[in-house]
């Protein structure tokens, strides 16, 4: 292969071209955009990891990119060269079907940038996969430093308050009180009230164990016949 060869096919597959059938675009052209595939899948891959790594849950999607990547590219540059096939691809993509549990909602995002890039490296325009790469990479960079008004703003922790109607009646200012020092942004859900017990519910955004303590510590004192439950999951950052 000579390095005119390998220049031609290289404008090919970052500016696109309009062959008649795939034999036009020749191997090197054909293995340069399953390259820029797979590269494109393991930048993802890495902000996936860099961006989304310390969530707890998640199914360690990013692993599987690379493969996605080439195999959607390599799809998509045989498809678009014959009707026949494309027709049939798409009759076995309807009764397909995926049930794999998507653990979260940036895995589909993600997923959705590594089918887009593959399209383009598939169509061989490599201009605008630079433009997909350089807007994603963007969009992530905002979102990490400045996560504030992406945050959920519903609490992510529950306190459950169980104790008898009568400590209810006599103790609720004080115990409001208690509530509102040691938790951050308390919101009262729910009151039950059956015979002489009475169940009470918050939802709240933040706490520290030391509050956690504090907490149970102010209210058992408060109400020492009370049973009390929190529950409190911490929101890993994006």
């Amino acid at each position: 292969m000579t390095l005119q060869e390998f220049t031609k096919a290289a404008e090919t597959v970052f500016f696109g071209s309009d062959p008649q059938k795939i034999a036009d675009l020749g191997l090197v052209a054909l293995s340069l955009a399953l390259l820029a595939s797979f590269g494109c899948s393991l930048l993802w891959s890495w902000a996936y990891s860099v961006f989304y790594g310390s969530r707890s849950t998640g199914s360690n999607i990013h692993r599987s990119f690379p493969l996605i990547g080439i195999a959607v590219a390599a799809i998509f540059i045989c498809v678009q060269f014959s009707l026949p096939l494309s027709l049939g691809l798409l009759g076995s993509l309807s009764i397909v079907r995926f049930r794999t549990p998507i653990k979260e909602p940036e895995e589909i995002g993600f997923i959705l940038l590594v089918i887009a890039s593959s399209l383009c490296c598939a169509a061989f325009n490599g201009a605008f996969l630079l433009v997909i790469a350089a807007t994603s990479m963007l969009a992530l960079t905002i979102l990490h430093w400045s996560p504030g008004f992406m945050m959920r703003r519903g609490g992510v922790g529950s306190l459950v308050l169980k104790c008898p109607a009568n400590d209810y009646r006599d103790k609720l200012p004080q115990l409001i009180s208690t509530i509102e020092r040691h938790l951050q942004r308390p919101a009262f859900d729910s009151l039950t009230t059956l015979g002489e017990e009475c169940v009470l519910t918050w939802s709240f955004q933040k706490m520290t164990p030391l509050h956690c303590a504090e907490l149970q510590r102010e209210l058992m004192e408060k109400m020492p016949q009370a049973t009390l439950g929190v529950y409190y999951h911490g929101q890993a950052n994006a």
